[in-house]
Order: C-alpha cells, then structure tokens, then sequence
C-alpha cells in the first residue's frame, strides 16, 4: 500500500545530524514523535511506526552519530560487552541538542513530544527521561523534556545511574517479545518495576515474538499514540 502525500519523509540534518522528516501540516505547536533506531540502523528502519499518525504529527528520526560495522550506532561498548560512558554521554547531548534545532524550525508541541525507541535506540530514549527527570528535579530542567516513551525490545542502559529521579506519573509504554534471545524480557521486566517505583505510568506489553514488534505490540503503538 502507497503511503499518502503527508507521509512523505524527506532527508536533511539538524545539529549536524542526519534524519529522516516528515514535515507536518496545519497550525503549530506540532506533536512531535522522535523515533531511534537501534544497534547498526539507520534512521530509515522506523518509519513503520509512524504510518497511522495524523499530517498534525512532526515525525523524525536521526541517524545515530557512530558508524558500526552495519549501519550505526549510539554508543560504543569496552571489550566485556558493557556501554562506553564517554560515548553514552555525548550521544545523551547529541540527542538534547537535536531536539532543539528541530525544535527551531518546527515549533513541537511540549506536551505532545513522544520519543519512541527500538532496543540501543529505547535505551536513549529511556537515558533522555530519566535525564529529564533528574535535571528538573536540580531546578536546571532541559528546554525538551519528553511527554512520553515507547520502548521497543530496549532497556535501561547502565550508564544511568540510580536511585532514579521522580518520574511524575510520565506515561511510557513496554513492548516486549518473550522470545527475545537480543534482550532477555526480564530485563523489560524489572526496567517496568523500576520505573513504576519511580513514579511512571507503565502500560506494559508482552508477545510471543523475538526482537521485533508483533501484530499486537504494533496496534497498541497506535492506540497509545491516539490516547498521548
């Protein structure tokens, strides 16, 4: 099936990021979903999740700042397998200043700014939260803090230091597959109880699938975006 003229994503860069965009249409602030793609993608694997929003929606995706062996990445990891927190770091201010120069050209609606990631890229989104979270509770809150998460087959990475700060009641939704040989599902599991325990509104979600979003993870993508 064609997509329709609004959903048309064009190529640009922003902060000095390349991504992928469509445009919205009608008056602004626009809701705005920024979709992250995972460990050697590409901003252009995502934009399955983005067919059914409205022309209202700004939607962009970036390309992930690394280039890996296939496609890119986020961050890099030490030779035992865990996250770089130089990288991790950068990639977390990367990602603040993106939004921002986004932000410049195509006013985003603050309370409609969902960020939706699939595995390292849910990992980002779910690093930018907790960060948002913390710093507004330092009284130095960042300009974009996002009104939602979706994570995808993703966790929280270690770099994120815990206790994790007072999420007030943000709405995030886990979709996870209980064949995921990439990212086990209990690690989606306790990333749920941790962040309830801090104070978000978890709508959880697991199916029997690998590391990809099934038929039911995708419709509930679409009904939670209609709801936040």
């Amino acid at each position: 099936m064609s997509e329709r003229p609004h959903h048309s994503p064009t190529h640009t860069d922003f902060a000095g990021i390349t991504c992928r965009i469509r445009k919205p249409q009608g008056n602004a602030p626009h809701p705005t979903l920024v979709m992250l793609h995972g460990f050697q993608g590409t901003e252009d694997v995502t934009w399955i999740f983005a067919r059914t929003l409205g022309p209202e929606w700004l939607v962009v995706s970036p390309r992930a700042p690394i280039r890996a062996e296939l496609g890119y990445t986020w961050y890099t990891f030490d030779a035992q397998g865990h996250s770089d927190p130089q990288t991790f770091e950068s990639a977390l201010l990367t990602l603040e200043r993106f939004i921002e120069a986004v932000a410049a050209e195509y006013p985003i609606d603050p309370a409609h700014l969902i960020l939706l990631g699939f595995s390292q890229g849910a990992a980002m989104a779910y690093a930018y939260a907790i960060h948002a979270a913390r710093q507004r509770q330092t009284g130095a809150p960042i300009v974009f803090p996002p009104s939602g998460v979706i994570s995808l087959g993703g966790f929280i990475p270690s770099p994120v230091k815990k206790p994790y700060p007072q999420m007030d009641r943000l709405p995030v939704l886990i979709i996870h597959g209980t064949e995921d040989e990439t990212i086990n599902v209990a690690i989606a599991r306790k990333n749920r109880v941790a962040l309830e325990e801090s104070g978000a509104a978890v709508t959880y979600f697991e199916e029997k699938v690998g590391h990809r979003v099934g038929a039911g993870g995708m419709r509930l993508i679409n009904s939670w975006l209609k709801d936040h």
